[in-house]
């Protein structure tokens, strides 16, 4: 994308992210603020910007992370808003799915040892001991073996897309790195 482009882009943008900032902060000054500050942080993280198509999803996971750091510098010990704490059911629908999908292809392309395991355990619901039992196996090699197995798609997985989490350990949002990932 031009330079050209993505002003235009953002310059689209702007009586949207002002929108947003007012209707979820107590003044209008302080949104004006909230939407300068978010502005500066999109010119000048222009170029992590991976997907054009992506532009406005990008704009608004940046207005976002201004909000709530105006609202943990300004109240730490309080709870955000619960517009802020996580993205819509439908957003964190896709999300799973996303996740979910790219978990079992990743799966698939384990070795055997660690995929056999794994599959059994997180899939099928089988004790560790019942797998050791059915593939010969001592507990703590199954243990060692779906341990091993879940880091190398988490790494996958990583590989793949960045993940946002809330502070209970839940993706709340993400971002592609590779185009081919997380369909």
């Amino acid at each position: 994308m031009s330079m050209a482009q993505f002003d235009a882009g953002v310059t689209e943008f702007v009586e949207k992210l002002r929108g947003f900032m007012r209707a979820r902060v107590p003044d209008e000054a302080t949104a004006d603020d909230l939407a300068q500050e978010t502005l500066l942080k999109v010119y000048r993280s222009n170029a992590s910007l991976r997907d054009d198509d992506r532009l406005e999803a990008w704009l608004y996971r940046i207005a976002r992370r201004t909000l709530i750091d105006y609202y943990q510098k300004r109240r730490p010990s309080e709870e955000l808003p619960a517009s802020l704490k996580s993205e819509s059911e439908d957003e964190v629908s896709t999300i799973r799915d996303a996740v979910l999908s790219s978990t079992i292809r990743f799966m698939e392309e384990l070795p055997d040892a660690y995929r056999v395991p794994l599959q059994l355990s997180e899939l099928e619901g089988i004790s560790m001991a019942d797998i050791a039992s059915r593939l010969g196996l001592s507990l703590t090699a199954v243990k060692s073996r779906i341990r091993r197995g879940r880091q190398m798609i988490k790494k996958k997985l990583q590989d793949c897309c960045h993940f946002e989490f809330d502070q209970h350990g839940k993706v709340i949002d993400w971002e592609r790195r590779n185009p081919h990932c997380c369909d």
